[in-house]
């Protein structure tokens, strides 16, 4: 037995795969101070025995930094470098803007504390480490109580040397504090990135051990190994997630977008976007050849930027390998509300789970986005969830009335449909920020729509970004929940090398090949993998000399052509970069880094065996209709409302409401709906 949940903003999503071929599912919300021991109810429930794994999406890592929550840290620098962590490398998202305020660091400048050392940019020692005065900066530390200390030397990405002996220091004076080196979390040049990255990893480990000691605690009568999603789409065992918590920033909208890119490979769909549209949150992300695009880092506490997503420097930047998903705060839970001006706005602020939209009847009084949606009559206006969370129409119809519709002068109809438009409006720059804004063109994808949300507003964003297929998945509002039992194990890393690409040694390569699988095997090893599980990955950093930035690239295989190394590696970023920019340089290419995926199989989970379980559990459902009110062109519509497995393969025109326990998918006038051999619903635009 498998278990997997998604603790997300509003709800929990848990899925079980039992090993007598059943599947459960449950939504419970997400109470934190109680929902490991909801998520152990459930598997107990099964009635299946003690699982294999538990495998779990967290946010607890961003949150904690978005809310100032993390442990206190110490910060220790090469001298003349305590500043760092405030110029962020001159960074910011817009040198125009005069009204930006950078938010401050998470060292305060007293944490910040310097020592005398020096390595070249060759890794030559110029200075060494004055042990003495390093002894005194610990025990400063200390006395002040931080709870961890980062370590970030210049250049010691090159020649680790000081901080490992500063490291072994640390552990002789303050043997119960928390020590993360730069050297081990980030081994890269760019000095900002890489103290950033460390301290964000130092600051979380005490947060996500306490946070994870308390879920084994919760499940430990059910399963006694707890798994969990990295922001690249991997897994890794907890005590990993432990020592390098930075490595989970992004893990709870990454699962999503994995189970897109496998649902996009099994069903032949093509290039596609990923839309999840939560309690909180819409997410996007574009998947390309059945692979989601990475990118090599990221930012966390800036906010979101949809509009731009190019444009960075707001938050604390985290580097490390992660799937390139845009947010906005614009999800099911996001309050509606009048501003000073009259004007209608959506979110950023959430009703969350507690006390939740105000049709839940748990003391929300903010009018929300799923308030809209029920006064509209696209979700059931008495029970949703299974008929877990019972619904109460009149209350959301009275609080839109009350707060909005009466201040505004317009009727409750229309200004529920205002609500769902202007959230559209928002998701429309997450998809742009992942299609356009990259160069693609939305109108060859198709949306494969998730969520408890997404497959209510996927047809309306389809319509404005001019798409002309949306596909919801089976399981789609537990669709992240079952992205996680289709993860494989995954550990990422790096190697610097900055050196012209002309200058690159065959055999220094595979040298450091060679010492990048070792290093690789041993971490899965020690997360319980057998060696002849594990596969590994190479992919190559490169950038023109005179870029700030560089794309990460598959490395060509050395042993099967005979051209130097050099030429293999500018032809493989020549043709990169022209594809993705349109045009090319004759300027020298530059091998920045090598970087290594090493992946292990998880489990066997795939969509054809899935679809084929849910097919044969299905319950007929009962004929109804209701009235749904489709804007000024349509306006109020008698639909019918039918389940997944009601509609057939030849295809039925909408308008149609589709209810599930997970989720309610709504097909507008003008388009048509079909059901394809995964089950899946593939919605079709006239």
């Amino acid at each position: 037995m498998r278990l997997s949940f998604d603790i997300g903003g509003t709800f929990t999503d848990i899925i079980l795969f039992a090993d007598d071929g059943r599947i459960i599912t449950d939504k419970v919300l997400s109470l934190h101070d109680r929902v490991g021991k909801d998520v152990a109810a459930v598997a107990q429930s099964a009635n299946a025995g003690r699982a294999e794994s538990f495998i779990h999406a967290t946010t607890i890592g961003s949150n904690a930094v978005i809310e100032g929550t993390v442990a206190q840290t110490g910060f220790i620098t090469t001298r003349g470098f305590r500043d760092e962590l405030d110029t962020r490398g001159q960074r910011r998202p817009n040198i125009y803007d005069v009204n930006w305020e950078r938010p401050p660091p998470l060292v305060p400048r007293p944490l910040r504390l310097e020592v005398t050392e020096r390595i070249l940019g060759n890794g030559s020692i110029s200075k060494p480490l004055d042990i003495t005065e390093a002894e005194a900066c610990v025990r400063m530390l200390v006395e002040r109580g931080v709870k961890a200390i980062a370590v970030c030397l210049i250049n010691s990405y090159l020649n680790p040397v000081h901080e490992k002996e500063l490291g072994a220091l640390i552990r002789r004076v303050a043997p119960g504090l928390v020590l993360c080196l730069s050297s081990d979390v980030d081994p890269q040049m760019k000095e900002y990135e890489r103290a950033s990255t460390t301290v964000v990893n130092a600051s979380l480990v005490p947060v996500i051990d306490s946070y994870l000691t308390r879920i084994e605690r919760d499940i430990a009568s059910e399963c006694d190994r707890l798994l969990i999603m990295q922001s690249n789409g991997g897994l890794m065992s907890a005590q990993t997630a432990r020592e390098r918590p930075a490595f989970t920033i992004e893990s709870g909208p990454a699962a999503g977008v994995l189970a897109a890119a496998r649902l996009a490979r099994e069903g032949k769909l093509g290039d596609v976007l990923s839309f999840d549209m939560g309690g909180t949150t819409a997410k996007g992300c574009l998947i390309e050849g059945g692979l989601p695009l990475e990118k090599p880092g990221s930012e966390i506490g800036g906010g979101a930027n949809t509009t731009s997503h190019r444009l960075s420097g707001a938050g604390h930047a985290v580097r490390v390998p992660s799937l390139d998903i845009v947010e906005a705060g614009a999800g099911g839970g996001s309050i509606a509300w009048l501003d000073e001006g009259g004007a209608l706005r959506v979110g950023p602020r959430s009703a969350g789970a507690d006390p939740g939209p105000v049709c839940y009847g748990r003391g929300g009084k903010e009018p929300t986005v799923t308030d809209a949606n029920v006064v509209l009559g696209y979700m059931n206006p008495s029970s949703i969830a299974d008929a877990k969370l019972r619904i109460d129409r009149d209350a959301a119809y009275e609080a839109i009335n009350t707060k909005l519709a009466k201040p505004l002068g317009i009727d409750v109809m229309q200004v529920a449909y205002g609500i769902t438009q202007v959230a559209n409006s928002a998701m429309t720059r997450v998809l742009k920020a992942v299609s356009t804004e990259r160069g693609r063109d939305p109108r060859g994808c198709a949306m494969v729509a998730f969520g408890g949300s997404g497959p209510v507003h996927a047809a309306a964003l389809a319509e404005s970004m001019d798409m002309k297929t949306i596909v919801v998945p089976i399981y789609p509002g537990l669709f992240s929940a079952l992205g996680l039992l289709l993860a494989d194990y995954r550990h990422d890393h790096i190697s610097s090398m900055a050196t012209r690409a002309k200058a690159a040694d065959k055999a220094n390569l595979q040298q450091r090949w060679r010492e990048l699988e070792a290093t690789a095997m041993a971490r899965m090893q020690s997360d319980g993998i057998p060696t002849s599980a594990v596969r590994f990955e190479r992919y190559a950093d490169l950038k023109y000399g005179y870029q700030m930035e560089e794309m990460t690239l598959p490395f060509p295989d050395l042993e099967k052509s005979a051209q130097p190394v050099g030429e293999l590696l500018t032809g493989v970023f020549t043709r990169a970069h022209q594809q993705a920019y349109g045009y090319v340089q004759d300027a020298e290419v530059e091998l920045v880094s090598l970087r290594l995926r090493a992946l292990a199989s998880a489990g066997a989970a795939n969509f054809s065996e899935t679809a084929a379980r849910v097919a044969k559990d299905h319950r007929v459902r009962a004929q109804a209709s209701r009235e749904a009110y489709f804007g000024p062109v349509h306006g109020k519509v008698t639909v019918a409302v039918c389940g997944r497995f009601d509609i057939p393969a030849s295809g039925r025109a909408g308008p149609l409401i589709i209810e599930e326990p997970d989720t309610t998918i709504v097909v507008p006038p003008g388009w048509t709906v079909s059901r394809d051999a995964l089950a899946s619903l593939i919605l079709s635009r006239a």
